[in-house]
C-alpha cells in the first residue's frame, strides 16, 4: 500500500499550508498498474537566481527503492521540452512511497521560458 513519507529536512522545515496541500494531492491520487514511478506538480516558482523550481510529488508504485541519482529529467509542456538536466540529486524514495521533492532547473537549462501551465515533469 502507498504511504506519504517526507525527507528528514523537508519534514522539520515545511510550512503546515505545504504539508496539508502534499496531504491532499497524495490523499487524491490514484496509481496506473503500468506505472511504476511518477512526479505529479505541486507548484512551480522562481527563486532569486532565476532558476525554475519545480515542486512535485515523486510516486513510487514499485516493489523496488528508486533513486534519482543519474536520471534525466524534463520539464514539459503541450508534450514540448522545455527544461531538461541530469540529476545529482541523492534522493531515494523507497518501495511502495510518494515523497515530496523540489526540481531546481537553472536558468542555462531552459529552452525557453516556461508559461508554468499544463506543465508536466518527466524523470528518465
Amino acid at each position: 500500500m502507498q504511504k506519504l513519507e517526507f525527507e528528514s529536512a523537508w519534514d522539520k522545515t515545511i510550512a503546515r499550508q505545504d504539508r496539508e496541500e502534499i496531504e491532499r494531492v497524495f490523499s487524491e491520487l490514484q496509481s496506473d498498474e503500468l506505472v511504476r514511478q511518477q512526479a505529479v506538480i505541486l507548484k512551480t516558482a522562481y527563486n532569486h537566481r532565476e532558476e525554475f523550481l519545480v515542486m512535485v510529488l515523486v510516486n513510487n508504485y514499485s516493489t523496488e527503492p528508486f533513486s534519482l541519482i543519474g536520471k534525466k529529467v524534463l520539464y514539459t509542456e503541450e508534450e514540448h521540452t522545455i527544461g531538461e538536466m541530469d540529476s545529482r540529486y541523492t534522493l531515494e524514495v523507497p518501495a511502495e512511497t510518494s515523497m515530496p521533492w523540489t526540481f531546481i532547473f537553472p536558468a542555462a537549462s531552459l529552452r525557453k521560458q516556461p508559461s508554468r501551465e499544463l506543465g508536466k515533469l518527466i524523470i528518465i
